[in-house]
């Protein structure tokens, strides 16, 4: 673990010094995204969970970086939504981190974290009435969303809509047009946590 972190240090002090190379020879660069916003700028880190450690958390990214992220008593867990913190994570769930990097950016201080987190936008092309359960269009899908009876936000695009936050009619009609906010589950499912009509 020593190795990787001193290793990711080294990559991040490369890529800040290039940052500002370049940003010597165009003062109007944003470094919105770049590493060198890490430290002041809230980031996103993603990446499978291979290990749990009370407050410490390591992920590795596709390219098989591990990164150290650390949880404080005032980490939010899905927005503080109490039904999915019944629902912690377990190794090999992917997480999505909101934070900032540690002052000697070894460690990745998080604000709020989410777990196997899917956006899926498109119209209903599928809807099961027998498991409560629907599909977008979406390519190469292979999942059913279940929409959860008194916990799924379902809302409309105008929040002044009488639609939205109705706890009732969950089930989506054929052809309409959702946003979906969700967490994948046990294989093909994922739970919709939040749903918006765009029509």
């Amino acid at each position: 673990m020593k190795l990787t972190k001193k290793f990711l240090l080294k990559i991040i002090n490369l890529f800040l010094l290039s940052m500002l190379t370049a940003c010597a020879g165009n003062t109007g660069l944003s470094t919105e995204n770049s590493v060198s916003s890490i430290a002041t700028d809230v980031s996103k880190i993603e990446g499978e969970l291979i290990s749990i450690d009370g407050n410490e958390m390591v992920i590795q990214q596709p390219d098989r970086k591990e990164i150290l992220l650390n949880t404080s008593e005032s980490t939010i867990f899905w927005e503080g939504i109490d039904w999915l913190a019944e629902m912690p994570a377990e190794i090999g769930d992917q997480i999505t981190a909101l934070g900032k990097w540690s002052k000697d950016q070894t460690t990745f201080e998080v604000e709020s974290y989410y777990v196997n987190l899917q956006e899926i936008q498109g119209a209903v092309i599928y809807v099961s009435g027998e498991t409560e359960a629907f599909m977008l269009d979406q390519p190469d899908q292979d999942y059913l969303i279940l929409p959860m009876l008194k916990r799924t936000l379902l809302l409309t695009e105008t929040p002044e809509d009488f639609r939205s936050y109705k706890y009732y009619d969950l089930m989506p009609n054929y052809g309409e047009k959702l946003t979906v906010v969700g967490r994948s589950i046990d294989d093909p499912f994922v739970i919709a946590v939040k749903m918006t009509r765009m029509d």
